[in-house]
């Protein structure tokens, strides 16, 4: 089974998400730290097909960081950002998709299970 790495620090945003993405029967691994998230990626790396990651984690890693990890440990990882900033999309580039909040969890959903195939 696919499964996504979420890495959002608000809990609320975060519960939001995981819930719109188990409603649609996607396999999801929360964290809620920057640490928290490379740790899961170190100890599992080739567990998730997809990282969802917010761009700004407060401190530690920010979410770069932390797709740059993912991607060391997993080349065949791909990656969503999600921020609440617009000069972050910028900063993404191509990169990655990324979703500007606040946005319908639906679409990335949707976004999700296209790149599970």
């Amino acid at each position: 089974m696919k499964k996504i790495l979420l890495v959002e620090d608000e809990v609320i945003i975060a519960a939001g998400v995981e819930e719109a993405l188990r409603d649609n029967g996607i396999s999801v691994c929360a964290a809620h730290s920057s640490g928290e998230a490379l740790c899961r990626l170190e100890a599992e790396p080739r567990t998730f097909s997809v990282l969802v990651t917010d761009i700004n984690l407060g401190s530690g890693a920010s979410g770069f960081d932390v797709a740059a990890t993912a991607r060391i440990l997993n080349p065949e990882i791909q990656v969503v950002y999600m921020t609440g900033r617009c000069e972050n999309i910028e900063a993404a580039g191509m990169q990655a998709l990324t979703f500007l909040k606040p946005f319908d969890a639906e679409d990335l959903a949707d976004q999700v299970r296209q790149m599970f195939g």
